[in-house]
């Protein structure tokens, strides 16, 4: 069999398996019904009191009147997850069954936190006792797909998609919290063993059409982790008694705590009081040996003065500041004769609380997140790994920086790590000038007093004083380029529809291809900005919409012969106003040449007989009417006020789309077709993903650069990216689709890294709590 045929048959045989699982979908979770309502009667039967007893009837009774209904529509629901989302799947979701980040933590109760923690226990005991079968049915998926190597996530029938439409069912069906915990804790082994069986038998039916599947990559697999993260959890990186004091103490539930605490108004209550308000309201019956009592750490002293203002106004005031600081942030004697581990566990050591423990467990990871994440460059994250020692005795007196994003330190936080994502590389001086403003003001933060958030307030506002005036100037470009840019689209949208409009006017179709190119698009430009500045609403706005009468008559020999003195007449007016015109626009002069040299030819040959003029000259340009006339179009004063990049290949680059003929004859017992197929050859980056204020990579002429997106216009045809030097680079919808499709774009961040890092902390804290006893 060739190449092409056996693609063809493969993919016919991937979307049939699919359809044979769809089909099989009604018996499966029949019998794990059926199983799990036998576990619920078991324990019924144990249950040591009446509430016990209550709450599994209950649960087998709603069973009962649910579980036919359910059963019938998994395989309409199997088929449509199988159409429309089984291909892509971040790995950090798979574990906990969707994606969940701080933000949503916080706004979740203890039952749903409880039920999200059962739901990814569950699939771990799915996944367990499915594993044999769905490893070596993934391999024959992968094959299917034409995959290099196997890759799990990419199988559709792996059992996240199974276990997700399960508890969309009990959802829908509104069933109590801690019902539809119970079921799931009585379905996962069935459903395990009921999906094994399923992948061996698919497996073998696959096996018997000659498919070879592909060998599984003995390397193993990484630990979980958030999308876009190269390196693997700081946590791993730290000794293991540290990772058994994080597990012990980061949950889940606990984290939702810390993060769902209300902040008490700054003014009525001070930061130690709210802590000791988390601490009664933080529920733990018991916690590591740390949290005995012990001394409070003394702070290391320094050259500053007592009051952090003080300090602060002395340094910016002395002549040699830049020395000062760069002596200030040598490592004394003492830190140069203790590891950074050791720093941190002394500060470890002096929390005296539960709600100390964790919050100082958070922090101490979500640092480790930042100061590993190779998007930034190492200087930057060398000042936030020098920042540590604040933030751990900050949040040992003030827990309202992991509930409160307005909080200076997270602000400070924030505004670091947002303004350090503008630098790829540390080469560039305008990044070295940013290290060193962090140098001066940051810093110095590590060897200060903390009590309180002042000291972070004031760094940021001396910082935000240092960049406000390249601030400013950035947004004045940025504000300029998108006034320009939204100009400039909205005569491009109404000179298409004007170019629409004259393709209807039958001289269109007699002239020359240079007169269409030239109405359709210069000069509907010209009309589109008469259009626009017609304050006066008159109906011919400059003229220059009657002028395409005359254009299109002078254009065509065979009418000017029947009347030279008209022509002779009209040349000189013609070219005046299409000069007026143009000049609208900024049209470049050499264009115009171009065109009025066409344009004379014309008119020449209106002085010979028709006999002499070559038949090529006076081909039409019928075909090409409606060709490609609504390319958008920048003036060059335009271009240069908003940094356009015009892209000659912005046709080119399109994915490719595999687009399977008929088989005759069905492989298998049904087919399914796969909608999805086709966002496989799309990047993961995409203008649907892509928002305003993402930061990305864009290869120019060899060279990676960094950008923001910081605006796309309203009709979405024109985007507008901002460098770390206040530069700004346009270009059109169709060029950002050819850079995204042949990988000339690539995504860095398109959220707050202070967020992500919190989201890892999240994602740790349910890893934790798996390894915890259900309640």
């Amino acid at each position: 069999m060739n190449p092409a045929n056996r693609s063809e048959q493969y993919l016919t045989l991937f979307r049939a398996a699919l359809g044979q699982s769809a089909r099989d979908g009604e018996a499966l979770l029949r019998q794990v019904f059926l199983a799990a309502r036998g576990s619920l009667e078991q324990d019924f039967n144990r249950a040591p009191g009446p509430v016990e007893r209550a709450q599994l009837g209950l649960c087998v009774k709603l069973l009962d009147e649910n579980a036919p209904l359910m059963c019938a529509g998994f395989p309409a629901l199997l088929r449509q997850a199988f159409q429309d989302k089984q291909i892509v799947s971040s790995q950090f979701g798979e574990l906990a069954m969707g994606e969940l980040s701080h933000s949503q933590l916080e706004r979740m109760d203890e039952s749903e936190v409880q039920e999200r923690v059962e739901l990814a226990r569950v699939l771990q005991t799915v996944q367990g006792g499915a594993r044999p079968s769905l490893n070596e049915l993934s391999a024959f998926m992968s094959s299917l797909q034409g995959l290099s190597h196997v890759k799990p996530d990419r199988n559709p029938l792996r059992p996240q998609i199974y276990l997700s439409l399960l508890q969309e069912m009990l959802v829908h069906a509104e069933l109590p919290v801690q019902v539809r915990i119970s079921w799931m804790r009585h379905l996962a082994a069935p459903l395990g063993v009921a999906l094994g069986a399923s992948y061996a038998a698919l497996g073998q039916r696959i096996k018997s059409y000659g498919v070879e599947p592909l060998r599984t990559s003995t390397v193993t697999s990484p630990p979980l982790r958030p999308p876009g993260r190269s390196a693997g959890p700081a946590q791993l990186q730290r000794s293991g008694g540290d990772v058994a004091k994080a597990t012990s103490v980061l949950t889940l539930d606990r984290l939702r705590q810390l993060l769902a605490t209300q902040a008490a108004p700054q003014q009525n209550v001070a930061p130690d009081e709210a802590v000791t308000q988390f601490s009664g309201e933080l529920d733990w019956n018991s916690g590591p040996a740390e949290m005995a009592p012990t001394p409070a750490l003394e702070e290391p002293t320094t050259d500053f003065a007592s009051t952090v203002p003080a300090a602060f106004e002395a340094l910016q005031n002395m002549n040699q500041a830049d020395d000062v600081v760069a002596r200030l942030s040598q490592p004394s004697l003492m830190d140069k004769a203790h590891k950074p581990e050791s720093a941190r566990e002394k500060l470890r050591k002096s929390c005296q609380s539960p709600a100390q423990v964790l919050s100082f467990e958070v922090m101490v990871q979500m640092i480790d997140n930042l100061i590993n994440d190779t998007r930034l460059v190492k200087g930057i994250r060398d000042v936030i790994e020098n920042l540590e020692p604040a933030l751990l005795r900050l949040v040992l007196v003030d827990v309202r920086f992991f509930n409160n994003k307005q909080h200076p330190a997270r602000r400070l936080l924030q505004e670091i790590t947002e303004r350090g994502l503008a630098f790829g590389s540390a080469d560039s001086p305008e990044c070295a000038l940013f290290i060193r403003s962090l140098h001066r003001y940051v810093n110095p933060l590590s060897r200060i007093h903390i009590d309180s958030a002042e000291p972070f307030d004031l760094a940021l506002y001396n910082l935000s004083n240092m960049w406000s005036e390249q601030l400013v100037q950035s947004q004045q470009t940025v504000q300029q380029a998108m006034r320009v840019l939204n100009r400039a689209e909205e005569r491009n949208l109404l000179a298409e529809k004007i170019c629409a409009a004259m393709a209807q006017i039958p001289d269109m179709q007699r002239v020359p291809a240079p007169v269409v190119d030239f109405l359709c698009g210069p000069w509907c430009q010209v009309m589109a900005a008469a259009e626009l500045n017609n304050t006066e609403h008159t109906e011919d706005p400059g003229g220059y919409k009657g002028l395409v009468k005359l254009l299109l008559w002078s254009a065509q020999p065979e009418l000017t012969r029947q009347d030279l003195g008209k022509l002779t007449k009209l040349v000189s007016k013609l070219l005046s106003k299409l000069r007026e015109g143009l000049s609208l626009i900024d049209y470049p002069s050499v264009k115009t040449s171009l065109f009025f040299d066409a344009l004379m030819k014309l008119h020449q040959q209106a002085f010979r007989p028709a006999s002499e003029v070559p038949a090529s000259s006076l081909q039409t340009a019928t075909a090409k009417l409606l060709g490609n006339h609504h390319k958008l179009w920048l003036a060059p004063e335009e271009a240069k006020a908003s940094g356009f990049m015009d892209m000659a290949d912005d046709d080119t680059g399109k994915p490719l789309v595999l687009q399977p003929s008929q088989v005759r004859g069905p492989l298998l017992d049904s087919v399914i077709p796969m909608v999805s197929q086709a966002a496989q050859a799309v990047p993961a980056l995409t203008l649907e993903t892509l928002t305003v204020g993402a930061w990305v990579e864009i290869a120019i002429k060899g060279v990676w650069q960094r950008s923001q997106l910081s605006w796309i216009s309203p009709q979405r045809t024109m985007y507008l990216f901002t460098g770390a030097q206040g530069q700004t680079q346009s270009m059109t919808r169709p060029s950002l689709e050819n850079l995204i499709v042949t990988n000339a774009m690539r995504l860095v961040s398109d959220h707050s890294m202070v967020d992500g890092a919190l989201d890892e902390v999240v994602h740790t804290a349910m890893l934790n709590s798996l390894d915890s006893s259900p309640t």
